[in-house]
């Protein structure tokens, strides 16, 4: 994946996160949600890898961050 696609995945996903931000924020208020993630280029740097860094992030949240992530992927045509 060529620098202006990463570039618009991570756009992407940094606003749509507001919104889990939102929900995340309702439930837990020790830790901002990107306490519990990174996000990171692959071996190759070809593609963004999201890992989370906190097990204490309950699966539903886990869940919705991973969908999230998957979601702002661009197209290819971009």
């Amino acid at each position: 994946m060529d620098g202006l696609k990463l570039a618009k995945w991570r756009e992407n996903f940094n606003h749509e996160i507001q919104h889990l931000q939102i929900k995340f924020d309702s439930f837990f208020k020790g830790k901002k949600l990107d306490a519990y993630y990174k996000l990171k280029l692959d071996e190759t740097g070809a593609n963004l890898c999201l890992e989370i860094t906190d097990d204490t992030l309950p699966n539903e949240v886990k869940e919705q961050l991973t969908k999230l992530f998957m979601d702002a992927m661009p197209e290819d045509s971009v």
